[in-house]
């Protein structure tokens, strides 16, 4: 009753009828005033101040507890579909700093400065940052039987399900098989960020202004296999543009870097590989073929970088993928049939389907020190906050 989603994820009725109705819910600590307005500004330290007074509330109440002495946990979470085993433990900020944890976004200065000012005033980490650990060699099988021995000879400390059918399981190491998980974690050369750079940059922000405060050298962090990572597509959506087909047609004709444009009746399904796209359109259906750029410098780029290198760019002018208003973004959790109805409902609207970047490419990016575009990746599993927390103050 006390993890929730993020709070992005929640409409303004559902938020409020959450907050009514389960008073033991995070999104208390989140939303000190509820959806009514707070007597501080969100995003002032005002508010953050309010956010860690909610949070202290919450510990006097006994709905948080702390952990004494030094624990991993393994947490698993299970879906209909897929399910995720991983350790829950504190990553160190220097271990980030020389190279232990390679990152494939770029982030923006403003939210990282504000997220820093978030961490030091509410002095905690709701959820973790989610990385991977290459699992397919010595090593990773090395942690992997690290994990299985200990579930394997001990009952979870928690174990329920929500009811969005995910079900959340949470094992507490012990001290001495927390040091032997941390010291083969250590023998990893490098973990891969998934999910949550802005976080790690605000936190190597917040180590840097607290030199001194051990507390403040530390990420909660969340490490699973590569293989048991689920990596989705993270789709594109044009709005407002009133094409007709003959002028889409054109217009992917002209791409560089196709190899040929289909027009077909309906999509049967996802892209089947990379370098597939399918575009939704409320007249006509397409199937873009891309083809391996000739220019070494963009011989790795994703779909994504693609399609806004040779079509949103040079055709519509989209120079700033990050803020340009008739650009959206689609997380992969709608299937084919969705994204078909949603550009359905909207003549001047074009949904462009994208294949999931396979972990080998995210790797090689980050291995290389590049970037992929903002939003090519929507991954699980998605943590709830205030399942783990990991207080800096």
């Amino acid at each position: 009753m006390v993890a929730s989603r993020s709070y992005l994820t929640y409409g303004k009725a559902e938020l409020q009828d959450k907050l009514d109705r389960n008073p033991y819910s995070y999104l208390h600590v989140i939303n000190p005033a509820g959806t009514k307005t707070a007597k501080a500004k969100r995003g002032s330290e005002g508010f953050f101040a309010l956010v860690r007074s909610r949070f202290e509330e919450f510990v006097a109440d006994g709905l948080f507890q702390r952990l004494e002495g030094n624990h991993l946990a393994i947490y698993r979470q299970t879906t209909p579909t897929s399910s995720c085993t991983g350790i829950v433990g504190a990553l160190a900020v220097e271990t980030i700093r020389s190279g232990g944890l390679k990152m494939h976004e770029q982030t923006l200065q403003k939210r990282e400065r504000l997220f820093a000012k978030y961490l030091n005033k509410v002095g905690c980490h709701a959820e973790p940052i989610l990385c991977m650990y290459p699992d397919e060699n010595e090593r990773g099988h090395a942690i992997q039987q690290h994990i299985h021995a200990w579930i394997n000879d001990h009952k979870p400390e928690m174990d329920f399900s929500t009811t969005d059918r995910i079900r959340h399981s949470i094992w507490i190491v012990g001290e001495q098989a927390s040091l032997e998980i941390s010291d083969a974690m250590d023998k990893i050369p490098s973990l891969y960020l998934a999910d949550g750079h802005h976080r790690v940059a605000s936190s190597i922000m917040l180590s840097e202004k607290f030199p001194d405060d051990a507390a403040k050298q530390t990420v909660l962090t969340f490490a699973v296999p590569e293989s048991e990572l689920v990596i989705r597509g993270y789709h594109r959506e044009l709005i407002g543009i009133p094409w007709s087909t003959e002028e889409w047609d054109a217009a992917f004709h002209r791409m560089a870097d196709i190899d040929h444009v289909e027009r077909v009746e309906h999509h049967s399904g996802p892209p089947s590989n990379v370098g597939i796209i399918h575009v939704h359109h409320a007249n006509a259906n397409w199937v873009l073929h891309l083809k391996e750029p000739t220019d070494q410098l963009v011989r790795n780029e994703v779909d994504a970088a693609q399609l806004q290198r040779t079509l949103f760019e040079p055709e519509l002018k989209i120079q700033d993928p990050r803020n340009d208003k008739r650009l959206g973004y689609i997380p992969g959790t709608l299937n084919s049939t969705d994204l078909r109805d949603r550009a359905m409902k909207h003549s001047n609207r074009v949904v462009f389907e994208l294949h999931p970047v396979p972990t080998q490419q995210i790797k090689k990016t980050a291995d290389l020190g590049g970037y992929l575009p903002p939003k090519s990746t929507w991954v699980e599993p998605k943590l709830r906050s205030g399942l783990f927390i990991h207080d800096i103050q």
